[in-house]
């Protein structure tokens, strides 16, 4: 399962990596401190397993029972018993599942849509939301992750075909915003893209395109910077990801 984006600024260009268990701190001012809430353990790779069987999430494996491609529903169970998946298969290929915690919490239920769709929702072990994530062609298209409180941590959704981002969104403990990125304009690519102070306050904001052909998304236009006051500092001009006046 994917857990987590950064949108990570290197001068005028904008970077996606893409990770698991992505530390806060990757997204975040270097010079401004954030509370950030509890993101929770990383999913067991006990349980990650199954995804190799799952080709909506980009599982390319087959399930084999008896040496033949596995058909029909299947229960896996931990050494002491409890379930831990239960799975219906197709020709040795998920088609729908859940994944249980060792305390009998439901870990992940996943539903196959069709052959190139599908819908996947996780639960921490204390039995709050962990994650919802729609998947098509083998790719995230929308993905969001909670807190092991429940509170909305990040979000993010993008074009088909591991396309441009067109959202991201992360959050503080208290569900204040710490940045986020708005596709604004389809055609152009175009997005607008902020940041906060810690509190919520407009650090500052702006536009970047992003290139579909590499993905890179550069700052263009003016960007408008405040203080932790709200008082505008500056104001930057950019010309394909460079800093091109300042004043």
């Amino acid at each position: 399962m994917t857990v987590a984006r950064a949108l990570i600024p290197w001068g005028g260009l904008f970077c996606c990596f893409t990770a698991a268990a992505q530390p806060d701190t990757l997204l975040l001012a270097v010079d401004e401190h954030y509370i950030m809430g509890d993101a929770g353990m990383d999913p067991s790779p006990d349980l990650e397993r199954y995804n190799r069987f799952n080709p909506a999430v980009g599982g390319d494996s087959t399930r084999r029972c008896d040496g033949l491609p596995c058909t029909g529903w299947i229960e896996d169970r931990y050494p002491g018993g409890q379930t831990k998946h239960r799975g219906y298969y197709d020709n040795g290929q998920l088609v729908l599942y859940k994944n249980y915690h060792p305390n009998g919490q439901v870990e992940r239920d996943f539903k196959r849509n069709d052959d190139v769709r599908g819908t996947e929702r996780s639960w921490h072990a204390n039995g709050q939301p962990r994650s919802e994530a729609r998947y098509a062609d083998g790719q995230v298209q929308r993905y969001q992750d909670h807190y092991v409180n429940g509170a909305v941590r990040y979000v993010e959704e993008r074009e088909r075909n591991a396309g441009c981002y067109t959202r991201m969104e992360l959050f503080d403990a208290q569900g204040l915003p710490i940045s986020s990125m708005k596709q604004v304009d389809k055609g152009k690519g175009l997005l607008e893209l902020s940041e906060y102070h810690p509190g919520g306050v407009l650090k500052c904001r702006g536009r970047a395109r992003c290139d579909r052909g590499s993905l890179e998304t550069m700052r263009i236009g003016t960007w408008v910077y405040f203080d932790a006051a709200g008082n505008k500092v500056r104001e930057e001009d950019y010309i394909d990801g460079k800093v091109h006046a300042v004043r």
